[in-house]
């Protein structure tokens, strides 16, 4: 069995100070690019992008990215930027201004409590002269959105696509079956194993079928030539 192939190295994943330096390149109308670090259904590993928007970092995935004419958010740990890249995000970065903090002067921090007092008492008597219940704002956090992997065999082809809630990542591609009979021994539900086995197995054999007539007519043709090409005894 000959050796399996050393994958080559990941790529780092973005760094803080590198996340702050693609902000700053946007900011001046540039689109970064970056390269995807790790593969998926539908993106494989190295698959470069340009940085068209960036979002709140408690989203999670808010880095995103197009590809082609799909436009895929991203988290820090799923990109890296090449070694031109670096370069020119650290220059970004350290030429970005640094975000003025407001100072308070000690006459607003000791501001008098008598007159927060008051104000809060004449709130409450507001309330309570409206009849009305004073409520708290708050907002959601929102999550990362679904990720949805559809394997499909139709018209003796297997094909997979993926979508990212209600987007699609990428069209359908092909499947060779040796993979997906890989799969299908991964799956723990006996039902849809054996469904996939079972479509597997039933086109191989008509696979070999085909070959096997093939394999004859080429005998055959072979022998009608060696008929051609015999000198008589």
């Amino acid at each position: 069995m000959p050796p399996r192939k050393k994958s080559a190295a990941r790529p780092p994943a973005l760094t803080n100070d590198e996340v702050a330096g693609l902000r700053a390149r946007l900011s001046t109308g540039e689109k970064p690019r970056v390269i995807v670090r790790a593969a998926s259904a539908a993106v494989p590993a190295g698959t470069r992008g340009n940085v068209i928007r960036m979002g709140n970092p408690s989203e999670g995935e808010f880095i995103v990215v197009r590809l082609g004419r799909d436009e895929v958010p991203f988290a820090p740990a799923e990109l890296a930027l090449s070694a031109r890249g670096k370069t020119a995000t650290a220059t970004a970065a350290k030429s970005a201004p640094a975000k003025k903090t407001a100072r308070t002067s000690p006459a607003k921090k000791a501001a008098p409590e008598k007159a927060t007092a008051k104000k809060t008492t004449a709130t409450k008597a507001a309330v309570r002269s409206s009849g009305r219940t004073a409520t708290k704002k708050t907002t959601s956090r929102k999550g990362a959105q679904p990720l949805t992997i559809t394997l499909r065999f139709n018209d003796g082809r297997w094909t997979v696509e993926a979508q990212r809630g209600s987007r699609r990542l990428a069209r359908a591609s092909t499947v060779r079956p040796g993979a997906v009979q890989a799969f299908a021994e991964l799956v723990d539900d006996d039902a849809v194993r054996e469904a996939m086995e079972t479509i597997v197995a039933s086109n191989r054999t008509v696979a070999e079928e085909k070959a096997e007539k093939l394999r004859a007519e080429l005998a055959a043709a072979e022998a009608a030539l060696e008929e051609y090409d015999a000198r008589g005894r």
